[in-house]
């Protein structure tokens, strides 16, 4: 998520601005956006839920948010061709009309496979809107006031990802879950309305380049092939699988193809080209290794926290509401810290609370969610920090009137890693768990187990119940250790990370940083 990321080149088509009504465009503009990212981030605590609906396991229900992040990807990745066709503000009010569309699609979803579509569509519209709004903020602000523009563009697209699975906890806790997509609908009517009224047309002026349609062909089959195997592989046993094997060939296939398309064609959909560039190619890296692991934790906490110890919604969703706590004001803060002190150096300490945050946190069934909150206060600091210091870095050698196409490409790939980071912990979380599980039962000792099985006969206990109830500890127990040594692998990626920040980047000589 960049300052600049696609500013005025896409589809600026008048020679004379014309004065905006900027409060009511703010407001549309905000909702569209926070709209868009809040039916992504709300599902993150309410996976239980989703599979009651769906009837289907929570480990699927989790793919609900997998196949909305691969396709917001794409929606990033769409959006400046589009909006060199369409305008911006048709472009605005076709992507939240088709939002619109996709949140019915949700409610009326008798199955899996359809909220999946459903989803992949809301996520094309999502992604597309978070160029797009960045765009027309600060295309029609002052230049005086850029600063909060992104300001405002970066804490608006944020802050659903941190309260919006409270609220999603607390609507399926008491409604339903799908009044989720009843919530958004009049909120994105009030989103287009606000910006018709407060926005002039911008139809262009000149024809767009010719559609990357090879590109497109090549990239959106092989994310989802890609997508399969990273959803299914641990269900198959990975590559044991024949189904797993050869789905992950057609993936390979597709985006080795994608990628040498690309680097020849004379108007890509990514400009792969800028990952040869040093500060382009670890900043990234870098960028995604925080934005993934981020993704990732916020997926697999609430899960835990209501499919071991039994929380509801709205308190697995309570879970991140510290990370705003922090995350916001740092964010804020951001744009003075980099003239005090150098990018390189905030990237670095950027990973290093990031490593302080795992390392404090420690996961206890007794303890309760209390014991997480110091934690993810930490961790907020570090995501407030991630963005602004490593995607300087990321653009710092682009020319200016390339920044547009850099920066949809360093966001695809961003976007795109989260769905990375969800599948490595989950799986890391899953095979862990199983082998510590396996290590618990077979060192129990006999004669406490004996001595624990005749206790509980004597409360009246059945022997199947007794034998569920040891088993249902010993999980919660297994999954509860394996989480604790996820966080301390997480902590050591990121030490690593804070190292490669300081030995392989350049601070940039035009986006130094001056007291």
């Amino acid at each position: 998520m960049s300052a600049s990321s696609t500013a005025a080149p896409l589809a600026q088509t008048a020679t004379e601005k014309p004065k905006v009504a900027l409060v009511p465009l703010t407001i549309g503009l905000g909702l569209g956006l926070g709209m868009g990212s809040f039916t992504g981030g709300a599902l993150q605590s309410i996976y239980p839920y989703v599979a009651g609906t769906l009837a289907t396991s929570s480990d699927h229900a989790l793919w609900t948010l997998t196949y909305f992040l691969v396709h917001w990807a794409l929606g990033i990745a769409l959006m400046p061709w589009f909006s060199r066709k369409f305008g911006l503000k048709r472009l605005f009010i076709l992507a939240m009309t088709v939002l619109i569309a996709s949140c019915f699609m949700a409610i009326l979803a008798p199955s899996l496979t359809l909220m999946l579509i459903a989803r992949s569509i809301q996520g094309i519209s999502a992604g597309i809107l978070v160029p797009l709004v960045q765009t027309l903020l600060l295309t029609n602000y002052p230049k005086r006031h850029q600063t909060l523009a992104v300001a405002l563009w970066s804490n608006i697209m944020l802050v659903p990802f941190f309260l919006g699975p409270a609220l999603g906890g607390w609507l399926a806790t008491n409604f339903s879950w799908l009044d989720i997509f009843w919530l958004a609908i009049p909120l994105c009517a009030a989103s287009i309305a606000l910006v018709q009224i407060s926005l002039p047309a911008d139809r262009p002026t000149t024809a767009p380049p010719k559609f990357d349609a090879v590109g497109l062909a090549l990239l959106w089959p092989g994310m989802i092939a890609l997508q399969i195997v990273l959803d299914q592989g641990e269900q198959y046993g990975w590559f044991h699988s024949v189904f797993i094997s050869h789905v992950a060939l057609i993936a390979a296939t597709l985006l080795v193809l994608f990628v040498i398309w690309e680097l020849f064609e004379p108007a890509p959909l990514l400009q792969l080209r800028y990952l040869a560039r040093r500060n382009f190619g670890f900043g990234l890296l870098l960028l995604c290794l925080g934005w993934s692991i981020f993704v990732g934790w916020s997926s697999i906490l609430p899960l835990w926290s209501e499919t071991d110890l039994g929380f509801n919604g709205w308190w697995g969703g309570v879970l991140l509401v510290p990370l705003a706590a922090t995350a916001i004001p740092m964010a804020a803060m951001m744009s003075r810290l980099t003239r005090l002190f150098s990018l390189r150096l905030l990237a670095s300490a950027c990973f290093i609370i990031y490593a302080g945050a795992y390392i404090l946190a420690f996961f206890d069934p007794a303890a309760g969610l209390s014991t997480t909150i110091p934690s993810e206060l930490v961790q907020g600091i570090a995501v407030g920090m991630l963005f602004v210091p490593l995607t300087m870095i990321v653009l710092s050698d682009v020319p200016p009137d390339e920044i547009a196409l850099a920066s949809t490409t360093s966001n695809f790939i961003r976007v795109s890693s989260a769905n990375l980071g969800v599948t490595l912990l989950t799986t890391l979380w899953q095979r862990q768990t199983a082998h510590i599980e396996d290590n618990m039962s077979a060192d129990m000792p006999h004669d406490a187990v004996a001595n624990w099985t005749a206790a509980m006969k004597t409360k009246g206990m059945s022997h199947d119940s007794i034998i569920a109830s040891l088993a249902h500890m010993l999980h919660i127990e297994a999954e509860t250790w394996s989480l604790d040594n996820a966080l301390r692998l997480s902590a050591y990626l990121c030490i690593a990370a804070a190292i490669m920040a300081l030995v392989l980047l350049r601070t940039p000589q035009n986006a130094a940083a001056k007291p």
